[in-house]
């Protein structure tokens, strides 16, 4: 009885479940797709995920005090176009791609702090705000490349070589997005700064009585962000070669669902950038599974949909189990009722 206690109470943790989703996953397409195990599509899957990986840690700032980014994409977009516009047109030069790169690291800054201004400021939720300045990205975007799309045409430069090379047989993507990962994980959990956004998230109000800044707080978390979205989006345009308008176009959907399936509360206060990096993990697989059965793309959306939902079922159930919200299942008693037993000894008498 024991050791079956013990196995119910592994497999429904949080981890528990992660796994075992992970496994049903590596069983089925073992029976019906035996493609899905060959080194060329583990590598097409880990140079996707290290786009969206990059940004799910990012983005995992922001969660973490109960916020969201839904302009990560726009971000991408507009940075990927700063940085290809930079190499482009000053004719492959040496530094062309550090002077792009310092200014789109220098936008994305600007983009978190009027990101974080109207949400300490105004007390403007944070999807209302990055949902705004989602599509006024997109037309700066329009603006700055002349609503056309600009290509990489030289695969000698730095730009090309950043998304196209590999490192010790590895590309270079994914070293980038675990090296990025590793520096996340170690702000959050080796840091004062990282000690204190679980706080604002856990509880703001409390934490502004202990001492912590929650306004400056949030600020940097927002700058992460924006900056973790524009250093995917530049690796995006060097593997495609080109950027413009629809560079990082529904990336957004996979960041936001890398953070529901990976179990992350968006209510803020929980989690690690290893649940981001698991959730970067499954939407890759999914998306790769999808195409490999040969679902329509018409009908990948509604898959993932329909994903989400279960996912975020999932998390609720299992976050409401774990705070004991749940009551326990009432047992049948199999004994009489007290007040039977007491009318019957009446009767004796």
């Amino acid at each position: 009885m024991t050791q079956k206690k013990s196995l119910r109470q592994i497999f429904g943790s949080n981890w528990g479940q992660k796994i075992t989703i992970l496994v049903i996953f590596v069983v089925v397409m073992a029976i019906f797709q035996r493609q899905f195990f060959l080194p060329a599509n583990w590598t097409s899957i880990l140079r996707a995920i290290s786009i969206y990986g990059i940004m799910a840690c990012g983005m995992f700032f922001v969660v973490l005090i109960g916020g969201l980014d839904l302009s990560v994409a726009s971000t991408a977009s507009l940075s990927a176009t700063i940085v290809m516009l930079s190499v482009v047109n000053s004719g492959y030069a040496k530094g062309a791609f550090l002077k792009g790169f310092v200014i789109a690291m220098a936008v994305c800054v600007a983009i978190g702090l009027v990101h974080s201004f109207f949400v300490t400021r105004f007390k403007m939720p944070s999807f209302v705000v990055t949902l705004a300045t989602k599509y006024a990205l997109l037309g700066v975007v329009m603006l700055v490349s002349n609503s056309s799309y600009t290509y990489l045409t030289e695969d000698t430069s730095f730009l090309f070589k950043l998304g196209n090379t590999k490192l010790l047989s590895i590309p270079v993507p994914i070293i980038i997005f675990i090296v990025f990962a590793i520096v996340c994980a170690l702000i959050l959990n080796f840091t004062t700064f990282g000690r204190k956004l679980y706080a604002v998230g856990g509880n703001a109000t409390a934490s502004e009585l202990v001492g912590i800044k929650s306004k400056r707080n949030t600020r940097i978390a927002f700058i992460l962000c924006s900056m973790s979205a524009g250093i995917g989006g530049i690796i995006l345009c060097s593997m495609n070669c080109v950027a413009g308008s629809g560079t990082a176009s529904g990336y957004e959907g996979n960041v936001l669902m890398a953070m529901i399936v990976g179990g992350i509360n968006l209510a803020g206060g929980e989690g690690g950038i290893l649940d981001a990096v698991y959730g970067a993990l499954l939407v890759g697989i999914i998306n790769n599974v999808q195409i490999l059965i040969g679902i329509p793309a018409d009908y990948q959306d509604f898959v993932r949909g329909v994903i989400i939902l279960a996912a975020l079922s999932l998390n609720v159930y299992t976050y409401r189990k774990m705070h004991g919200m749940i009551p326990p299942r009432r047992k049948k008693c199999l004994d009489k009722p007290v007040y039977e037993t007491q009318t019957q000894a009446k009767v004796t008498k």
